[in-house]
């Protein structure tokens, strides 16, 4: 099942704002995993910041450097998300039905308010 873009908008409005301060906005890419597997398709951006609006852009499978996060997403976690909300996300994580990949260093994604983020879901990142 592909999800519209009205429930993309849905899933990424209901994520958590920075807390911390933001030194440079960086975005939390979300792609499909049909769409990551054939490295064509969508990807949806989101910006812990708030600096800019959620927004679809196209995916070819490379990860352009205003992306500090990927966050590759099945069907199902899509479904969960707009009926639970983002607090079953980190449950989402740990059964694989979204897979997370870190594309920058973590004190880039510190500055971006994109650890904020990266602990809601009970991610450890490396200190180094």
């Amino acid at each position: 099942m592909r999800l519209n873009e009205s429930t993309w908008r849905h899933v990424l409005a209901v994520l958590p704002a920075a807390e911390s301060a933001v030194v440079q906005a960086l975005a939390v890419a979300f792609v499909d995993s049909d769409d990551y597997a054939s490295k064509s398709g969508s990807a949806w951006l989101w910006w812990p910041d708030g600096s800019q609006p959620a927004e679809r852009c196209d995916f070819d499978g490379r990860f352009p450097p205003q992306w500090g996060m990927l966050l590759v997403m099945e069907d199902s976690a899509l479904e969960t998300l707009c009926v639970e909300g983002e607090s079953c996300m980190a449950g989402l994580v740990r059964r694989l039905q979204i897979k997370p990949f870190l594309l920058q260093q973590r004190h880039i994604l510190e500055a971006a308010g994109i650890l904020d983020f990266i602990e809601t879901l009970e991610l450890a990142t490396p200190k180094h």
